[in-house]
């Protein structure tokens, strides 16, 4: 007999930068197992910060849900505004009946900066976004969780938390912080029945349009082609071979399995997929 995810149909589920990359990724993948979806994302740039997603790719992604069966619901908001997140949790409350049954804070920027040159643009964007921002959702998107007694919440952290990297102090520094928010919320919500996990993924191949836009964004400041960034930094960090290299799918796989009832018993673990990054 297979083994299938478990405990996904019917399922709702809050993905935060869910209008492209990764987000978009899961996004549709919680879609066709049977959820409905409301995404979190900025729909206007940051200054300083690489094209993230627009009002297009959020109707986009709110149709793919749809196309799949399932209720999509937008909702653009600056996740390092504590007054939007409220409002938009508020509404993603609404529009699923009181209930939101896993969260995935999936939002996340990079910049690359020397720290004797850090902009401080760069600087806020990244510890506001990466870190402030997953802590806002979780403080309004949890509370339907503890009183039904119930839920799954999924950080994306990252593989730089295992190794040392130069000019992106902010983002390790935010990444860590993700870690120690993943232990210290499983401790705190599993008197309630709160799965908490993170995953670490590794730098994953980048995309045009709703494809994935950190490396596409860096490329730019390293003076390179996208794949030759993405090649750059996979070389660096990954196992040696063809094979350790790492695609959006990799990491949707991993989210849909922690948000299913196939994990019920994993909580408060950080989750590597990152072609064996963090074993180097």
């Amino acid at each position: 007999m297979g083994i299938e995810l478990r405990g996904l149909v019917g399922k709702k589920v809050l993905v935060t930068g869910g209008a492209k990359g990764q987000g978009f990724s899961h996004a549709k993948a919680f879609a066709e197992a049977g959820c409905d979806v409301a995404i979190i994302d900025i729909t206007t740039p940051i200054a300083d910060i690489y094209d993230l997603a627009t009002p297009d790719m959020m109707k986009a992604a709110v149709k793919a849900i749809e196309d799949r069966g399932q209720k999509g619901v937008g909702l653009p908001c600056d996740i390092r505004d504590e007054a939007q997140v409220k409002a938009a949790v508020d509404k993603a409350l609404d529009a699923f009946g009181g209930v939101i049954n896993v969260i995935v804070n999936n939002a996340g920027v990079a910049a690359l900066d020397f720290i004797h040159q850090m902009r401080s643009s760069t600087l806020h964007a990244v510890i506001d976004t990466n870190i402030k921002g997953a802590m806002f959702v979780t403080k309004y998107a949890s509370d339907n969780m503890i009183g039904r007694r119930e839920g799954k919440i999924i950080n994306i952290s990252s593989a730089v938390t295992g190794s040392g990297h130069a000019m992106l102090s902010h983002y390790v520094a935010s990444k860590h912080a993700i870690n120690g928010l993943t232990s210290a919320w499983a401790m705190e919500l599993a008197e309630f029945n709160i799965n908490v996990n993170a995953i670490c993924p590794a730098t994953i191949r980048p995309g045009e349009g709703q494809g994935s836009g950190m490396v596409l964004g860096l490329s730019k400041e390293m003076d390179m082609g996208p794949e030759d960034a993405y090649e750059t930094f996979s070389a660096q960090g990954n196992m040696a071979g063809d094979k350790w290299r790492c695609e959006m799918q990799n990491i949707t796989d991993a989210v849909l399995f922690l948000a299913s009832a196939n994990a019920d018993m994993i909580t408060g673990t950080i989750l590597p997929v990152d072609c064996g990054q963090m074993a180097r």
